[in-house]
Parts: structure tokens; sequence; C-alpha cells
């Protein structure tokens, strides 16, 4: 009788009986205290803090550091823009001198030029992006990357990286636009070393050097954005909105002119459209608008901004301006004139001298011998357009920036240059600067920009 009530009880307790089968068999006696060991481990490591998150008190604020959607003290600390706004807000110039990353870009022909654009505003400091777009050949693509392969102060310091990705590039259209995002998002994700964005084509050329322009712009905030803008308004915004046009550069392998659609479109009422301008002239006959500039100097954090858009707001301008004459002329303009955090950070002038001929039409002037002396009294650090080897630039080299050799002369080529050798062969603190006459110039330049008067123009 007690063995069957034994076997009805096991019966109708099913969990008893599996834990006497797992006591009585052995094998898995082993596992079993190897689980409650680790287990136990676990608790007691919880509750006394073994396993800590390391942390660092040098550790410097990485760019991602401001996309936290972590609680803080203030009451919108839930917000990207809470900590936005604590980076803009300080004002004060960082103790470590700046770096800049460049994006030189350039077509069919312009390799060479592109090699000695970027060979005259090396620095080992910065950062460099090289872009051929489509309509050069692979030939000449494989020319420029085996020059910078080959190179052998870019081969130790690995600073200047070629787009393997060439795209096809509308000068009027938003394909400029997507080639710089780009170059900003390799530069972005490849270096987190660099303060500001300088774009520049291969027809662009320096008059400072790299030490003239790292050592004024070390006394800069790290906030201000070089970008020449103006709010469209009156019948220049019926022109320059209204129209809709296509870029054959967003769907076609071959470079032709945009096209314009017989459709116009409402003018935007969520926001206000600006430009890049030089100036405005207008024709009396034709009311043509002259064109603006493309050219900027962007900081990382408004460049972040472009290219992460927590908010949105640069995707939708992105997205307007894909049919908009002239865009890259006004986009990052827009961006940054109606943005709260960064319209107060916006620099009314593109850091180029460039000139327009008379009467004036829609692009600038390629520069000559005879407009030498207008550069140097312009004290901009930049001047465009010129033809390539145009004896204008031999000029520059010997007067304003001192180059023999493969580059521009700085503190950090301290190399011998006896018998003709590359001083900056031989690299040396790169951090120390040596300014010159260029840097004099500039500062000036900067006085300007940053006064009181002048300021009174941002994004009106």
């Amino acid at each position: 009788m007690k063995k069957l009530y034994k076997k009805l009880v096991f019966m109708r307790n099913p969990l008893l009986r599996h834990s006497n089968r797992v006591f009585n068999d052995s094998k898995w006696i082993i596992p079993f205290l190897a689980s409650l060991l680790v287990s136990i481990t676990l608790i007691f490591s919880a509750s006394f803090g073994v396993f800590k998150a390391p942390y660092d008190r040098d550790h410097h604020q990485s760019p991602f550091d401001i996309i936290s959607f972590a609680k803080t003290e203030v009451s919108n600390g839930y917000f990207v823009e809470s900590s936005l706004n604590k980076v803009l807000n300080t004002n004060s110039s960082s103790f470590e001198p700046p770096r800049l990353a460049y994006l030189i870009s350039g077509t069919k022909g312009d390799s060479h030029r592109i090699m000695r654009t970027l060979q005259v505003i090396y620095h080992p400091r910065n950062q460099y992006v090289l872009h051929l777009d489509l309509e050069a050949p692979p030939r000449e693509w494989l020319e420029l990357a085996n020059a910078v392969k080959n190179d052998p102060t870019f081969a130790v310091v690995e600073n200047v990286r070629v787009m393997a990705q060439s795209n096809l590039v509308t000068y009027k259209g938003p394909t400029m636009i997507a080639s710089t995002l780009q170059a900003v998002a390799i530069l972005l994700k490849e270096s987190l070393d660099w303060d500001w964005f300088i774009n520049l084509s291969a027809s662009d050329y320096p008059l400072v050097t790299q030490d003239d322009l790292l050592h004024v712009f070390s006394n800069l905030s790290r906030n201000l954005n070089f970008i020449e803008h103006i709010q469209i308004t009156g019948w220049k915004l019926n022109q320059r909105a209204r129209p809709i046009i296509v870029d054959p550069g967003l769907y076609l392998s071959k470079k032709s002119d945009i096209a314009w659609t017989t459709q116009r479109r409402s003018l935007p009422t969520s926001f206000k459209l600006f430009t890049g301008w030089l100036f405005f002239l207008l024709c009396k006959h034709t009311r043509r608008l002259i064109m603006g500039s493309a050219w900027v100097a962007l900081t990382r954090t408004f460049a972040e901004y472009c290219i992460w858009g927590w908010d949105n707001f640069p995707r939708t301008i992105l997205m307007y301006y894909t049919n908009f004459i002239s865009s890259p002329e006004g986009y990052f303009h827009t961006v940054i004139c109606n943005t709260n955090e960064f319209r107060s950070t916006a620099i009314s002038h593109d850091l180029h001298y460039i000139a327009w001929d008379t009467p004036p039409k829609q692009h600038p002037i390629s520069l000559s011998m005879k407009d030498f002396d207008k550069m140097v009294k312009s004290n901009a650090p930049f001047a465009r357009k010129f033809h390539k080897n145009d004896p204008v630039l031999d000029k520059i080299d010997k007067e304003l920036l001192g180059r023999t050799g493969r580059f521009a002369p700085g503190a950090w080529c301290i190399g011998s240059s006896e018998g003709g050798a590359d001083p900056c062969s031989v690299q040396g603190d790169d951090s120390v600067f040596r300014p010159g006459p260029g840097a004099e110039r500039l500062q000036r330049l900067v006085n300007t920009l940053l006064s009181e008067e002048f300021r009174k123009k941002q994004c009106s």
C-alpha cells in the first residue's frame, strides 16, 4: 500500500517528481552548482560595484556627446538642443590650436590643379578630401590617387583622402550640395579632430599661408561660420524661388546643363530663403540676378547638424532645394539663418576675393596679373577663379606665400633647404605657427567682420 500511495502522490505532483529526478541524477549536480556559483557572483558584483563603467576625467567631449537624450538639471534636458546650446554659448577659443578640413573638388582636366592647390594649402594639422567628378576619365582619377599615395609626407601623416566614388556634379544644381555633404560625412567619419570645414575648387588659390590662417583662427571662437548671405525678398524671391529645375546629374551618367520646367511653385511660408551673395545687381532690362557664392567655412558643430539633422530641418531644406536654381548658393545659407541655435554664428563673408566683369554676368572673371594688387588689398585668405598655370599663381607663390618647393613653408618644416632640399621633408611640431604678413592682412579682415556694425547684417 505504501508503494502505491507514493506513486499516486508523484503522479499528482509532477513538480516534485521532476525535482526528485534532478537531484537523483548525478550528471546534473556539477552544472547546477556551477550555475549557482556564477549567479551568486553576479549578484554580489552588482551590489558592490565591481563592474563599473570606466570614467576618464580628462576625456574630451566627442561630437556625439551633444546628441544626448539623457535628462539634465534643466527642464528641457531631454532635448538635443539643450546640449547644443551649451556648446554654442562657449565663445572662448580652445587652447588647442584649430584644425581645418578641406574639400578640393574638380572635373575633367583638373587633377594637376587639385594637386597644386592641395600642396599650397597643406599642413599636417589639417584634413583633406579630394574629389574629381564623374566627367573626369578613370585614368585621371588614378593619376591623382597615385600622386597622393606616392607622396612621402602624405603617406606618413595620412591626412589626405581621394574620394573613391566620383559624383556627377552640376554647379547650378543640387548634385554639388550632395557631393559637399558626402565629403563632410567622410571627414566626420574619418577624423574627430577638426574645427572648420572649407570647400574649394580646383580654380581657387590661397593668398595666405596655412600658418597665417591657423594663427588667426586660433584666436577665434570655434562657433563662427563664414558664409556670405542675404535674404531673398521682393521680385528676386519670385525669380529665384518659383521656377522649377531638374538636375540631370541626379539620373544621367554624362554631364549636361540643368533642365527648366514650365511649372512654377508657390513660395515657402514655413521658412525664409537666403542666398550667398557678392552683390545683388539689377539689370534694368532683363532684371537678371547676379549669382551668389557657394564657398563657405563652416564649424564642425554646424556641419554635424547638416548631416545628422536631428530636427529634420536640414533634410527638409535639402529636398526643397533639389529643384532650385543655383541651390549650392542657398542651401547652407537658408539652413543656418532659419535655425535659432546657429543664426547668430553666421558671418556674412565667404573668405574669398572674387571679381565680376562690367557689365556683370552670371560668372566671375578669371583673375590675372592685373588683379594682383586688388587681391592683396582685399585681405581675403582665398581668391578665385584662376586659369590653369596662370602666371599670377607663380607671383602669389613667390610674393605672398614664399613657396619654392612642394609646400608653402611653415613652422612645421624643420628640415634643411641646402642644396635645394625640401625643408618640409622633416616634420616638426605642427601646433607651432610662424605667421607672416598674410596673418596681419587676414586679421584686419576678421576685425571688420566681427565689428558690431558688420554683425548687424547677420541673417537679415
